[in-house]
C-alpha cells in the first residue's frame, strides 16, 4: 500500500501513468512490489548474493596473485611516404624502441604535446630511441613536415592520406601516441596531451630496458 501511495503521489512518474491508464492494475502493481521486497530480504537471496560476492573476491585475488601477465600485443606492420616521397616502413625501426605519434596540423592538443615528446626523443635518442609522427585527416594543401619544422620539432612525420595506418592502429582521435619496445610490442597507447606529464618519461625509460 505504501508503494502504491508513493506512485500516486508522483503523478508524472511512469508508474503513475500506468496506474491512471487502468486502475485495475493497481493491486497487481502493489503485489509485485510486495513480492519483490520479500525476495530481497529473504535468507535464500541474501545467502546467494553473499556467496556470489565471496566467489568474485576469491577469483579476483587468485587472478592477481597467480595468473601470469598477459603477453604484449605486437604492433602492426606499416609503410608510408615521407615529405620527400621516400618509403618508410616499420621494418626501418626493427629492433629499436619506437614512439609513433599520430597527429594533425589542425589539432591544438597535438601542438601542445609535441614539445614534450621532442624533449624525450632528444634525451634518449643516443640510447637508441626512435620516433616518427604520422599525420592524418589533413585538409587539402596542408604541409605537415613544414608545420613540425616551424614548431621546432626534430622528429619527422609521414602522411597517412588514405588512413591505412590509422585503421591498422585503431586510432580514433588525435593526439594518439604509441610506445613500442624493441621487440615490436605495444607497451602503452595514450591520448595524453600534457607535455610535462611524468608518465611519458616513465614509459620511455621502460622502453630502454626492454
Amino acid at each position: 500500500m505504501q508503494m502504491l501511495t508513493s506512485i500516486l503521489s508522483y503523478p508524472s512518474s511512469y508508474s503513475s501513468f500506468l496506474t491512471r491508464l487502468n486502475k485495475s492494475y493497481a493491486p497487481s502493481i502493489n503485489m509485485f512490489f510486495m513480492l519483490l521486497a520479500l525476495l530481497l530480504t529473504s535468507s535464500v537471496f541474501t545467502s546467494f548474493t553473499a556467496r556470489a560476492a565471496e566467489t568474485a573476491r576469491a577469483t579476483n585475488t587468485a587472478q592477481k596473485s597467480s595468473a601470469p601477465q598477459a603477453a604484449l600485443k605486437m604492433a602492426p606492420s606499416w609503410s608510408l611516404l615521407d615529405a620527400k616521397g621516400n618509403l618508410v616502413s616499420s621494418k626501418d625501426f626493427a629492433g629499436k624502441p619506437l614512439i609513433i605519434h599520430f597527429w594533425a596540423t589542425w589539432c591544438p592538443y597535438c601542438k601542445k604535446l609535441q614539445p614534450g615528446l621532442d624533449r624525450l626523443f632528444k634525451k634518449y635518442q643516443a640510447q637508441g630511441l626512435q620516433m616518427i609522427a604520422i599525420s592524418l585527416l589533413e585538409e587539402e594543401g596542408a604541409n605537415p613536415q613544414e608545420a613540425l619544422t616551424a614548431r621546432g620539432m626534430s622528429f619527422k612525420t609521414l602522411v597517412d592520406g588514405d588512413s591505412i595506418a590509422m585503421e591498422k592502429f585503431f586510432v580514433r582521435g588525435t593526439p594518439t601516441t604509441f610506445f613500442i619496445n624493441a621487440k615490436g610490442q605495444f607497451v602503452v597507447a595514450t591520448r595524453l596531451s600534457d607535455p610535462n606529464d611524468p608518465r611519458l618519461e616513465q614509459v620511455v625509460k621502460s622502453l630502454m630496458v626492454n
